[in-house]
């Protein structure tokens, strides 16, 4: 892909990094799997900590980061290409046990952002592609071309909540755009130059988050991933904005007893369980010194639990 790997590892940065090891040190010793692989940063701060506690999985959808993973993988570490609504399958199949430690560190990583050929970010001219695995499914650009106005309104404001919604996917369904700069284009003739930052932001985010079912791939995963896990594991999850991390906060709560049927309800049908012990009642954030040194961990919460 064009680019030593080496020299990718070395810029990149795993958002709290020590947060993570401190909370996985607690878990008992098994099994850790690394739910979004990515370049491994996460992966190896556990390695230089933790490498004598687990057995160390590392997954993700996307094949190319593998690819360049796979250069600098450490040899304790298993890597498998798929997404992570699989861990079950996964689990099941290679017969992991005991599983005491689950990180899911969401979103875009910086080596898929920084790529100008994925299309992800208004910064570098490309085709709209975003997708996660570009050997499955339909990209941006498809998806532009084909979308009605109405649909497009409603990924915008539901997935971005972009206030000008309503005006871009208007422009959007006219002109088809099939690059990211003719897409940016939009966007700052809509909002104009002061806006334009933000609200581009949060339309790339929007189409990302849609072609790629991020939401409901992240609900389907820890509903999998977690009754399977060893008492005292841990699952932890890093988010990067108020959807992912309202879809944490809720399961956690969910699987902790909470029940969510209103009391109104004769019986519970919410599916609630007793599986969790919940961490942290707020999310921890990164430090004011990482976010010096890493901007991009800025919007970063991450939550944990204990499987009890």
């Amino acid at each position: 892909y064009g680019r030593r790997t080496p020299d990718i590892a070395m810029v990149h940065k795993p958002v709290m990094a020590g947060e993570v090891v401190s909370i996985f040190a607690d878990a008992p010793d098994g099994v850790f799997i690394d739910a979004t692989f990515g370049l491994g940063g996460h992966t190896r701060a556990m390695l230089e900590k933790l490498s004598e506690k687990f057995s160390f999985v590392g997954i993700d959808r996307d094949g190319e980061m593998l690819e360049r993973a796979a250069a600098i993988r450490p040899d304790k570490v298993s890597l498998h290409k798929m997404n992570f609504t699989e861990i079950p399958e996964l689990i099941l199949g290679e017969r992991l046990a005991p599983v005491t430690g689950i990180l899911f560190d969401l979103g875009i990583n910086s080596a898929q952002l920084d790529d100008p050929s994925r299309g992800f970010s208004f910064a570098h001219p490309a085709t709209l592609d975003m997708r996660y695995d570009r050997r499955v499914g339909q990209s941006v650009a498809d998806l532009l071309s084909n979308l009605d106005r109405s649909e497009l309104t409603r990924i915008l404001k539901e997935y971005g909540q972009e206030r000008k919604a309503g005006a871009i996917a208007r422009a959007i369904a006219s002109e088809k755009p099939s690059t990211t700069d003719s897409l940016a284009a939009i966007v700052r003739r809509i909002v104009g130059s002061r806006g334009f930052i933000k609200s581009a932001a949060r339309v790339f985010q929007a189409l990302r988050i849609f072609i790629n079912n991020e939401l409901s791939d992240l609900k389907r995963a820890l509903e999998g991933a977690i009754p399977l896990m060893a008492a005292g594991g841990r699952v932890a999850v890093i988010s990067y904005h108020s959807l992912e991390d309202g879809i944490v906060k809720r399961l956690f709560q969910l699987y902790s007893g909470k029940c969510f049927c209103g009391p109104e309800a004769a019986e519970c049908v919410c599916g609630r369980q007793e599986w969790l012990k919940i961490k942290t009642p707020k999310p921890l954030r990164p430090s004011s010194g990482e976010i010096s040194s890493n901007s991009r961990a800025r919007p970063a919460r991450l939550r944990y639990a204990e499987k009890k």
